[in-house]
């Protein structure tokens, strides 16, 4: 049975997690979210996020419905997210409340919760992941998908950005984020809670954010709590353990430490800075215990695995020790978030939050009463041998870490030390960047703003790589796009130098296909794809450049129109199991925008707005009455009758490539021949919000390709002067005939007085529009067409309905029109999308 609306907070939390709340977690669910919340390791910050803001959102509604769970490290989102799921299991909320994570690959749940962005629900992710999306650069999403991310995370979320220290540049830019969704205006409400044991006010300044925030930490009362008493007097004893100067020997001494202070039956974990160093000291307890019997079990554990390896990996090191006990290795993955207690520990020196939030996985809970172990050591090399770290802020670590030598130091003494730590200074995202990162067009040369500087700081920048056979050594025209399960983190160093000589390929998502990467260059956060049979990847190491040893290939092989179809002329979204027609379609995606845009507060969009963007749903595909769309949608068949029609079953190739209909409906709406926006004191909006409903046509709009050589000018496989229509849509209307006219796209607007360009920046500029509310619109315009979409499958819609526990099940807040509310609930589960040789939501609209 579900939880109670009526209970208090002790009641639900009581019932989620079969313990009390401490008292600061008491305070935040009866005053809300703070901005900072301090507290120490192990005091609960997780549950402290989540459960207040779930009581408040079901007991009072005041607070934002969607939570944003924001990490620094990637082995910590699984995890996250399976405690979240066992908690709203224990509530029995979990069919009303969603929980979806980012992630790089083609089947993200991400459609899920899109779908629904009124249903409440929780997103876990990483920095990489969350911040590319807020910054209109999503990691592993494809140009189209990136609009409808930072839309819809803009508005209406609750942020919470946890263990802040570990997040370098993505911390001072979630600062602004927030600061800038007031300046600029957003259309609904969105808050951040930033939380760390060491994190100051002061660190929350911006130039957009002058003020810094009021830290919640630990009361008294909390102090006093029995439970909590016992975590923050749980003492580790510290000592140096003996280790060379220089690398060599370095990893063997370390081994040899950790097994001589093992204890039987306990977990002994091992910090060690960098990835590389981190296999070495494994390798090296394996050698060591190689021949022994009865020795503890050896894992590694780092960011650099596929999700499958990983997730195994990290199952290992957080179960329960056998008899012999476990020697984990890990790096900075382990660092924070993870609820994982060990006997002895070890650690290189590091910056002093860092030392703090180490030690909180040393005698967690005070299990041990005479204290755990606590070996450190500094890395060898000398000044380089600080890297990823500032060598000043181990050099204060090791200062107090000296001054402790044999000291049993309690919780409360390690996160009261006040030791200096260097703060990196970081380019600050601003408004103007803002303003530029909402044109998702690439430049001539195929380039992108890179987003990384706000992301993650320094080298520490990731790209990601899968493994595939080919018989010729190279992807073929009609290779898939990766699916999640097949991607590994990679240095994007490493990935530079591959790429160098040929070894890397990525996808060229304008003239579709697979291209070098050599010829582009790595980007942070993009997917490639290399030979299996060239090496690269081992399954308990990762990822290993060096390695030549054939990689396994996994995954379920996908057709070849899956994923993202071929480029910028591609649009397999038109292909369904029936014929649509364009009345019919345009008149069920009104319907579902206008189910919608009743659940947002009039304040947040003005009835004027809301109109436009109405206009916008029931003319958005009027385009595809043009005869290139007509040619393509029959190409396979005749139709059943005159149509005009939206959708097909078998919809093919265009005969001028790069062919948006998307632009064409936006020609027709602006055109006054066509009557269509006359009358209409948001125009400009309606015509974007038709433009912009594949995320292809959006600000910079400009010949592709040879177009720019064509006698007569052509933009996106349109030409100008060419006539389209007279058009039925049934109960809206007939369309009359229009002479489609491009000169909108020239400086100054050519004959149309006012170029598009002109009109689409007014909009974003404008102070009550800007660019959140009006991506937010663009997102949720794009939403009821997916949704109207969905429910032209009931047949393998239905099919979900027995699986109301599958990832991307949801309860939609309206159908499209004569659809079954039962039938529409469901979208089509994975398996009945990649039946009908698709990938995700995005490909059957």
């Amino acid at each position: 049975m579900a939880v109670e609306v009526g209970w208090s907070f002790g009641e639900f939390m009581r019932r989620a997690t079969g313990v009390a709340p401490f008292p600061f977690q008491e305070r935040l669910a009866q005053e809300g979210l703070p901005e900072l919340l301090r507290v120490p390791p192990g005091a609960g910050k997780t549950a402290a996020a989540v459960l207040p803001w779930l009581w408040r959102l079901r007991r009072f509604g005041d607070v934002p419905g969607r939570l944003v769970y924001v990490l620094p490290m990637r082995s910590l989102v699984v995890q996250t997210r399976d405690e979240v799921a066992a908690w709203l299991d224990a509530l029995g909320l979990r069919e009303e409340v969603g929980v979806h994570v980012f992630m790089g690959g083609e089947d993200r749940d991400d459609d899920a919760w899109q779908m629904e962005p009124f249903r409440p629900v929780i997103l876990i992710g990483t920095q990489d992941m969350v911040v590319s999306r807020l910054l209109m650069r999503g990691y592993g999403e494809s140009r189209a998908r990136w609009p409808v991310s930072f839309g819809l995370l803009h508005a209406g979320s609750q942020f919470v950005f946890d263990e802040t220290q570990l997040m370098g540049a993505a911390l001072g830019t979630s600062v602004q984020l927030q600061a800038l969704r007031g300046v600029l205006g957003c259309a609904l409400g969105s808050s951040t809670m930033w939380m760390s044991a060491t994190v100051e006010p002061a660190e929350l300044v911006t130039a957009d954010r002058p003020v810094p925030p009021v830290a919640v930490g630990l009361s008294e009362a909390d102090r006093a709590s029995p439970r909590l008493a016992r975590r923050l007097a749980a003492g580790r004893r510290f000592s140096r353990l003996p280790v060379p100067d220089e690398a060599k020997g370095y990893a063997a001494a370390v081994a040899g430490g950790l097994l001589e202070r093992h204890v039987p039956g306990t977990r002994t974990l091992a910090y060690v800075n960098t990835v590389r160093r981190a296999e070495q000291v494994a390798a090296e307890v394996t050698k060591q215990l190689k021949g022994r019997t009865g020795g503890p079990s050896v894992v590694l554990v780092h960011a650099q695995f596929r999700p499958g390896e990983r997730a195994e990996l990290v199952g290992e090191a957080l179960a329960e020790p056998g008899a012999a006990g476990l020697v984990v290795v890990t790096t900075q993955a382990l660092e924070a978030g993870a609820d994982i207690s060990s006997r002895v520990l070890f650690l290189e020196a590091c910056p002093w939050s860092s030392v703090v939030q180490r030690c909180g996985r040393s005698n967690r809970y005070g299990e041990w009463a005479q204290g755990a172990d606590v070996l450190w050591a500094v890395p060898p090399g000398g000044p380089r041998g600080a890297a990823p770290y500032a060598e000043e802020d181990l050099v204060a670590s090791v200062a107090v870490l000296e001054g402790w030598e044999g000291r049993l130091v309690t919780t409360v003494e390690l996160t009261e030390a006040k030791v200096a730590e260097e703060r990196p200074v970081f380019v600050e995202l601003r408004r103007r960047d803002v303003v530029q990162l909402w044109d998702t067009s690439a430049d001539l040369s195929g380039a992108d703003v890179d987003v990384s500087r706000w992301v993650r700081a320094g080298e520490d920048h990731n790209a990601q790589v899968a493994w595939r056979a080919w018989e010729e050594g190279r992807p073929g025209e009609g290779e898939p796009v990766p699916r999640r399960e097949e991607l590994c983190p990679a240095p994007v160093a490493d990935l530079r130098e591959l790429a160098g000589k040929g070894r890397l390929w990525v996808r060229n998502q304008v003239e579709g296909g697979w291209q070098s990467a050599g010829a582009r260059g790595v980007r942070p956060g993009e997917r490639y794809l290399m030979d299996a049979a060239g090496g690269g990847y081992r399954p308990r190491v990762g990822w290993s450049p060096a390695s030549r040893a054939a990689v396994e290939v996994i995954g379920t092989a996908l057709p070849a129109e899956a994923g993202e179809g071929g480029g910028l002329g591609s649009d397999p979204r038109s292909r369904h199991s029936r014929w649509v027609t364009l009345a019919e379609h345009g008149q069920d995606v009104r319907t579902e925008l206008a189910g919608l845009l009743e659940q947002v507060p009039a304040a947040d969009i003005s009835a004027e707005m809301a109109e436009a963007a109405l206009l916008a749903a029931l003319h958005h595909d009027i385009g595809k009455s043009h005869k290139v769309f007509a040619q393509a949608l029959t190409s396979g068949g005749p139709a059943p009758g005159p149509g005009p029609w939206a959708k097909s079953p078998h919809h093919g190739r265009y005969e001028r490539p790069y062919f948006r209909h998307e632009l064409v409906s936006a020609l027709m709406l602006l055109d006054p021949a066509s009557g269509l926006l006359e009358g209409s004191t948001e125009a400009d909006l309606a015509a974007f919000l038709a433009a912009a409903h594949h995320g292809k046509v959006r600000l910079a709009v400009r010949p592709v390709g040879q177009e720019a050589e064509a006698p007569t000018q052509q933009i996106l496989g349109v030409e100008d002067g060419e006539s389209v229509g007279p058009v039925d849509l049934g109960a809206a209307g007939v369309v009359p005939q229009v002479v489609l006219d491009l000169s909108g796209f020239e400086i100054g607007g050519g004959r149309c007085g006012r170029s598009w360009v002109q009109r689409v920046t007014a909009l974003r500029d404008r102070p009550d529009v800007g660019p959140f509310r009006l991506t937010w619109l663009e997102a949720v315009v794009r939403m009821a067409d997916w949704r109207a979409s969905r429910a032209y499958e009931p047949h393998r819609a239905a099919a979900a309905l027995n699986d109301r526990n599958h990832p991307e099940w949801a309860k939609p807040a309206s159908v499209g029109a004569g659809t079954s509310p039962e039938v529409a609930a469901v979208p089509l589960p994975r398996g009945e999308q990649l039946a009908f040789g698709l990938e995700s939501s995005e490909e059957i609209r």
